[in-house]
């Protein structure tokens, strides 16, 4: 039996290691040679952590599975075979096996808002991250002052709203102090951050907002995004040299051409992510998965990685007909980082916020960070952001060259 994987994030990963180590013949099809921590994606635009430190590579990850690294141009569900171009090699290779697995993840969502392709900054990968580090810091040297406004007030624009407003607010007071205050907005059409949490959480978290010098200016959606900045539903412009669009993600559209049958973009699987199709399997952001408690799982790390790894362990003996356990899985809880010592949200029920939430984001996120070296590294950096410095050297960006 041969299974292939398509995607390496969370979900793909776990899939791919835990096959391997029931010795199954498993091949992982991903565009990156390694797995990105999303959790801490807004600390590497803010440069509280380096950028090396959040990524893991596949092969670390998954050792027993063979890595086949390019884009995964089109999924045929009816074969269980992807289309990948390769690096390196041109034109495209079939990859295909007895059992397909699904984890290609998702996409950002731009709402078909007018400018964002061309004048916004998109906020996912490692490489937008550092995009964004290093435009802003190459305007403040250049005139000593920048503004940004963050679309999307959900988890993901609130961290890095605040990560972007504690980095720049400490950067000018110690470098660009004869220029004007950095300005950060945050935007969305919803009528309060953090939505998802309760009001009394989502006040705390828009007061840290504030104390960090950030305007709010929520209840009217984005109509468009120029080079000047936004013009809002309401007709409001916001004045802005950076638009940062972190508004949530939608079905890779790859999933709509693959065979599947679809519900809401991704397609719909059973308890034991077993999608229409014999054979066919999909996981994470790119299935539309019941959590076993009631409901359906979010587009969260959380529970891709939750899912990922009751495949890895359990797909052989599901593809053999024996007694499994339906996947079942409720979140443990939801915290938001809101910049230094700073962060709200709720574990167990609970409500935490202010440093005890700050507290709990850092030690559950670096346990969570796959291999003890990069754990290691991470608490490294942020021991010495304590007592040094923002770093504020912008790293040129690079590519592959050629291909």
């Amino acid at each position: 039996m041969k299974v292939v994987v398509a995607g390496g994030g969370f979900a793909g990963s776990q899939v791919a290691d835990g096959l391997g180590r029931a010795g199954v013949d498993v091949t992982l099809v991903s565009s990156d040679n390694f797995l990105l921590f999303t959790p801490m994606l807004a600390e590497v635009a803010a440069g509280d952590v380096d950028p090396r430190h959040i990524i893991a590579p596949l092969r670390e990850l998954a050792p027993q599975a063979e890595i086949v690294q390019g884009v995964i141009e089109s999924i045929d569900a009816g074969s269980h075979s992807l289309k990948v171009a390769p690096y390196f090699e041109g034109g495209e290779r079939t990859v295909s096996g007895d059992v397909l697995v699904i984890a290609i993840g998702s996409v950002s969502n731009t709402f078909g808002v007018t400018g964002v392709e061309e004048h916004g900054l998109a906020f996912k990968t490692i490489v937008d991250a550092l995009r964004i580090r290093n435009r802003l810091l190459a305007q403040m040297e250049a005139k000593g002052t920048t503004s940004v406004a963050v679309v999307g007030a959900g988890f993901s624009g609130a961290e890095v709203t605040a990560s972007l407003a504690d980095f720049l607010n400490e950067v000018h007071r110690r470098f660009y102090s004869r220029g004007r205050p950095p300005v950060v907005t945050l935007v969305d059409a919803v009528d309060r951050v953090t939505p998802a949490l309760p009001p009394s959480l989502s006040n705390a978290a828009a007061r840290a907002l504030g104390r960090r010098g950030v305007e709010l200016v929520l209840g009217s959606a984005v109509a468009s995004v120029d080079e000047e900045g936004i013009v809002l539903a309401n007709d409001r412009r916001i004045v802005a040299e950076n638009v940062v669009w972190a508004a949530g993600v939608k079905p890779h559209p790859l999933l709509a051409r693959s065979g599947l049958a679809v519900e809401q973009g991704r397609p719909p699987v059973d308890s034991y992510f077993r999608t229409s199709t014999d054979r066919v399997f999909a996981v994470g952001d790119a299935a539309h998965s019941p959590t076993g408690k009631g409901g359906y799982s979010p587009p969260t790390a959380q529970f891709a990685l939750r899912q990922g790894r009751y495949l890895g362990r359990n797909l052989k003996t599901i593809l053999e007909g024996g007694d499994v356990e339906p996947f079942r899985y409720r979140t443990k809880g939801e915290l938001v980082s809101l910049g230094h010592r700073n962060a709200v949200g709720q574990v167990f029920g609970f409500p935490v916020s202010g440093l005890l939430g700050w507290f709990l984001w850092r030690s559950y996120y670096l346990l969570q960070l796959p291999t003890m070296l990069r754990r290691t590294r991470v608490a490294l950096d942020w021991t010495l952001d304590i007592f040094f410095p923002p770093d504020i050297a912008w790293l040129p960006s690079s590519d592959l060259g050629p291909i």
